[in-house]
């Protein structure tokens, strides 16, 4: 009886190991998960792409539809409507969404900083963000400028210290000096930049975590019914979509290739700066120490103070009902450590 005992302990011990494992032999009753991504098919989201045509989300059990998003068709507006049952965002759509009584939550924050970078040529001998006093400055208006002007209040500026221009997702204006400084993304502008001859070595880019001004970027995010329901399916979701960031940090090439053969229309050239940026953004912060999609209350509080204070949000959103990290804890310690 004793080693009969011993046995079922040890075996419940490895089942236990990994929540995908229950699953695997289920394949004709996997669950349906609507995935809303911000924008098309590519490396920003080579996760879930990856978990996807691995067999990650099949081993757990799961059926996910990975879905475009667009000017159209936003993941906060679906996700929401219920149209969509999880999606990719970031911390300010969902802290609006809290603002305005629609009941989001973060659920893992993939991205362990902002992606926004504010750039200047190297010959223009601008030195640091106070010398942009008077001058012209390219940034994306609609919410997404409150990081830079977060960052001229720890200068003691405001946005009435610099010309600011409304600038469209090109930097071509950047390049013809029609403003000095321009609002780009770490895995987006900057890596077409690069391409077309500017490399950081020309350039003096600023970052909004160097002035406690950052609000970070791709995070996954559900409503908070959904995952109050169907927990252990979030649960392996998010192992599933780990271990897809995992290979890809593991295996950036074959990664590459996945996500090539997934969209045609891709550049393999801009892709793979592309991959480059998006495992920098996942493996920094605090990302080495808890692991990936790490939740810290402190960045969304930083977060929720500066849309506040830029009038984003009209009152004050309560941060604990802005996530809910408890699927994300149940994912084993040694899925979500960086290998």
């Amino acid at each position: 009886i004793a080693l009969l005992v011993a046995s079922l302990l040890v075996a419940s011990i490895f089942s236990s190991c990994n929540s995908c494992n229950k699953s695997k032999n289920n394949a004709n009753e996997l669950v349906k998960i609507n995935l809303r991504l911000q924008w098309f098919s590519h490396s920003q989201f080579a996760g879930y792409i990856i978990a996807k045509e691995k067999g990650y989300y099949k081993e757990c059990g799961l059926d996910v539809s990975i879905l475009p998003g667009g000017p159209d068709l936003k993941p906060q507006v679906t996700v929401a409507a219920g149209t969509d049952d999880i999606g990719i965002g970031v911390p300010n759509q969902i802290i609006a969404a809290q603002s305005n009584g629609v009941p989001l939550v973060i659920i893992a924050q993939i991205f362990q900083d902002s992606p926004n970078r504010y750039i200047l040529k190297k010959e223009n001998s601008i030195k640091q963000l106070s010398d942009l006093k008077g001058k012209k400055v390219g940034l994306w208006l609609g919410g997404d400028e409150v990081e830079f002007i977060a960052m001229l209040k720890t200068q003691g500026m405001t946005e009435k210290d610099i010309q600011l221009i409304p600038q469209e997702f090109s930097v071509v204006p950047f390049i013809k000096d029609q403003y000095v400084c321009s609002q780009v993304t770490s895995y987006g502008e900057m890596n077409f930049l690069a391409i077309k001859g500017w490399t950081k070595d020309k350039l003096q880019v600023l970052s909004p975590k160097d002035y406690n001004s950052a609000i970070l970027g791709d995070l996954i995010f559900c409503r908070k019914d959904y995952i109050d329901k169907n927990k252990e399916t979030v649960t392996k979701f998010l192992e599933a979509s780990i271990k897809g960031w995992q290979f890809c940090i593991s295996n950036p090439d074959e990664a590459l290739q996945i996500i090539l053969k997934s969209n045609s229309e891709l550049s393999k050239e801009e892709q793979v700066l592309v991959m480059q940026s998006v495992i920098e953004l996942i493996t920094t912060g605090d990302a080495p120490k808890y692991g990936i999609g790490y939740i810290n209350p402190k960045d969304l509080e930083n977060a929720e103070r500066i849309l506040f204070e830029s009038k984003q949000i009209d009152k004050h959103v309560e941060v604990s009902k802005v996530f809910d990290n408890s699927a994300l804890l149940s994912v084993k310690k040694d899925i979500k450590k960086i290998k």
